[in-house]
């Protein structure tokens, strides 16, 4: 029992912080289309980023090993495995996910090896970008699609990586955007709610193709069509719910909240309101995204569903 929820907690906290360090590091490429940020903004938001996914890489990087010693405790049935070096060397060297772990470990020490300089040029911030696309992605060769060998084993791996990826840029996007939303509602300057206004803008011109990459390779995992009468169906279930309640907080966002502040900002009347609207709305969206990867952090300890 403890194994089984050390296994989920260790999961959950390393796909929230690999979505986090991607998210972070991706929103600046299409954030900045079209339009040059000013210096001032370039100076308060990356040395926020770079704080962000350093922290963001090492609780990866932490909850790494804890995922690789909970899986040892859970494949012997004895806690005792989480230190037993002998166990633990046998999960690395004779199973496929020990053989992928190990690479994906050294490239996450690697990312934090990339963010330690405090100057990050344009070149640095795309290679820490890269190497953060390749770590989430990666995670697809550990799940039930790592383990599918049918015909469809391909396709089930692209599938779980894009899902990955678009899950990232939705939730680096939310974390950053409830800072800027928060920073705006501080200081009530036209600049930073100008800023935030772009942000929203170019974030709503993407999100469709994010939604779209996210039900597409939701409808494509093997587990999809599992029965409701198993515990993996249900907790699908609870999954799909949530991420609907996503959809509608984020079409309220894009729809009714933006253009309420956006208009508000043209009339010269009060930004307050809508601005703090908008902000509970972001946070609101952020915390069903983390109940959001704690389902799928369970989902990935559950039995996967028989092949169609």
């Amino acid at each position: 029992m403890i194994a089984a929820a050390g296994l989920i907690a260790s999961r959950f906290l390393h796909y929230a912080a690999l979505t986090i360090l991607f998210g972070v590091a991706a929103f600046p490429v299409y954030n900045n289309h079209g339009r040059t940020p000013s210096l001032s903004e370039a100076a308060a938001f990356f040395p926020w980023a770079r704080r962000v996914q350093i922290g963001a890489a090492l609780v990866a990087l932490v909850s790494g090993v804890f995922w690789l010693d909970f899986v040892a405790a859970n494949m012997s049935g004895e806690l005792s495995s989480l230190i037993d070096p002998k166990i633990l060397s046998l999960v690395v060297t004779t199973t496929e996910f020990g053989q992928v772990w190990g690479p994906r470990l050294g490239l996450i020490a690697f990312i934090v090896i990339l963010l330690a300089p405090k100057q990050q040029p344009e070149t640095l911030r795309l290679a820490v970008l890269a190497a953060a696309a390749i770590a989430l992605t990666s995670i697809a060769d550990t799940g039930h699609a790592g383990a599918d060998s049918g015909p469809r084993a391909s396709l089930h791996i692209s599938a779980d990586a894009a899902h990955l990826l678009a899950a990232g840029i939705w939730i680096g996007a939310l974390l950053v955007l409830a800072r800027m939303t928060t920073i705006a509602l501080r200081s009530g300057g036209m600049e930073d709610l100008r800023s935030l206004d772009h942000a929203l803008s170019r974030f709503s011109a993407i999100g469709p193709v994010v939604v779209g990459v996210l039900t597409l390779s939701g409808i494509l995992n093997p587990g999809f069509l599992a029965s409701l009468k198993t515990e993996y169906g249900q907790v699908l279930l609870g999954k799909l719910g949530l991420f609907g309640a996503m959809l509608l907080l984020a079409a309220a966002n894009r729809f009714r909240l933006g253009p309420r502040l956006a208009a508000a900002m043209m009339t010269g009347t009060a930004t307050a309101e809508p601005a703090r609207a908008l902000w509970l709305s972001i946070i609101a969206e952020s915390l069903l995204a983390l109940l959001v990867l704690i389902a799928v952090a369970w989902l990935g300890t559950l039995a996967p569903p028989p092949p169609a």
